[in-house]
């Protein structure tokens, strides 16, 4: 449960207290309670920016971890790594299905260095080389350093060995834009 969801849960909680608290008291016209209301709506609408740090850092983590399920979980019957045919049977269909989690150039870029020319029971073989230099499933935020510079929008993080990953919003989540070693 993220913290968000437990700050509304908690929201929520006092207000049905204090609905029900208000329910049952006689009504008292002379001065309306204002602490109610006061306690509910200053809550903070906008994000603060480690919320937007986590939310790019997760973001990459699931578009790394789709990754290796489109090109890395399937095996053709002779062991090959096989593009997985529950999420795409075509390179289109790989870009489509990566376009989810991936700007339209990096969706691109995976697609040409995972699919090769080669066919196994029916399915293109994928390359085994991962593209990424840092797998993050084996990451933690501590492993990683936020840029000072990230907005709202954009989020770049550098992880201990050098590998710096920009993701981007789109469509109110966020989806890598770059990976690059140094």
């Amino acid at each position: 449960m993220t913290l968000k969801q437990t700050a509304a849960g908690v929201i929520l909680l006092t207000m049905m207290v204090t609905g029900a608290a208000c329910s049952s008291a006689p009504k008292n016209t002379a001065s309306p309670s204002p602490s109610a209301s006061a306690a509910a709506s200053p809550q903070a609408t906008a994000e603060t920016q480690d919320t937007i740090n986590m939310k790019g850092y997760i973001g990459a983590r699931i578009s790394q971890e789709k990754v290796g399920f489109l090109f890395g979980e399937a095996k053709s019957k002779d062991g090959k790594l096989i593009l997985n045919p529950i999420a795409a049977d075509s390179k289109e269909k790989a870009v489509k299905f990566l376009s989810s989690y991936f700007d339209a150039a990096m969706a691109d870029k995976l697609a040409a260095h995972y699919l090769t020319e080669q066919q196994a029971d029916g399915a293109i073989v994928t390359n085994p080389t991962s593209f990424f230099p840092t797998n993050l499933l084996d990451t933690t935020k501590a492993d990683v350093t936020f840029d000072t510079a990230n907005t709202a929008d954009q989020v770049k993080f550098t992880t201990k060995d050098g590998a710096t990953y920009t993701t981007k919003k789109v469509n109110d989540k966020f989806v890598i834009s770059d990976v690059a070693k140094k």
